[in-house]
């Protein structure tokens, strides 16, 4: 059996989404949901109640401070994280994960194929992360070994990438993490702030995680003068001949229907 950790923040339709789907579809194979709520201001936990979800609060967040929050109240050994916004697919998800784990005693945590370019990785490199900073965990939707864990906790300090610093640190202790064969979707839609929030957050901890120095003052002015200026106007212009060659394409498909029309036979009577 698996336990699932959910870290949610006022995501109750997305929560209205999932759920279901894993007690429809994955009832056989875990037996706790966790969810851990940053102090929802919707009825995210109302939502999670509904389908027996126990519900740990956390107050200061950070990504990694929530994973950890919700793997020490875990049961199980096995611990799937899963974003409200991601959906496991396929009807042998966690079995073929719980194969994989009791398989090797080595594996710290898997990764499930997302992309075309993650599975060319994965076959290249024997499905066996070679670059866990690039191709590490996704705590969007990976599995945990709660075991290797307990050694080896997530970084409560970082903003984000908390799952590929973990990757690195495992990894580097003679641990694996696997590349699984198995998907998800992810379904998430950000506003700009959202975006922008996410920037910030992504670029800080891969400044942080690569030990490289921060852009220069004089290269973020230069970037920004040169989109403004240059890049944003040519891509204006892009999208005005665009919407030309639209134009001219609906009326070419309008002339396409009437001369289907014009030229098709009568119906024999």
């Amino acid at each position: 059996m698996f336990s699932i950790v959910i870290r949610n923040k006022n995501e109750s339709k997305a929560l209205q989404r999932i759920l279901p789907i894993l007690y429809n579809q994955y009832s056989d194979d875990f037996d706790e949901i966790i969810l851990v709520d940053n102090y929802s201001t919707d009825n995210s936990v109302e939502i999670a109640k509904q389908y027996h979800c126990r519900i740990e609060y956390i107050k200061e967040f950070t990504y990694g401070k929530a994973i950890n929050l919700g793997i020490s109240c875990a049961k199980n050994q096995y611990i799937l994280l899963l974003s409200a916004h991601s959906v496991p697919i396929g009807k042998c998800f966690f079995k073929t994960a719980l194969k994989t784990f009791k398989n090797d005693k080595n594996i710290a945590g898997l990764r499930f194929i997302n992309s075309i370019k993650n599975y060319e990785i994965a076959l290249n490199n024997n499905f066996i992360t070679k670059n866990p900073l690039e191709n590490g965990l996704m705590a969007a939707c990976a599995m945990v070994n709660k075991e290797i864990w307990q050694r080896y906790t997530f970084d409560e300090k970082l903003m984000f990438s908390e799952d590929k610093e973990w990757s690195k640190r495992v990894i580097e202790n003679n641990y694996k993490i696997i590349q699984l064969a198995e998907t998800f979707f992810y379904f998430a839609e950000r506003n700009n702030k959202n975006q922008l929030s996410r920037f910030i957050n992504e670029n800080t901890a891969q400044i942080i995680l690569n030990k490289t120095e921060p852009t220069s003052i004089s290269k973020i002015i230069f970037v920004f003068i040169y989109n403004i200026l240059f890049k944003n106007l040519k891509n204006y212009f892009l999208s005005i001949l665009y919407e030309f060659k639209l134009f001219k394409t609906k009326l070419i498909i309008r002339r396409n229907v009437l001369n289907y029309y014009i030229n098709k036979p009568n119906d024999k009577q």
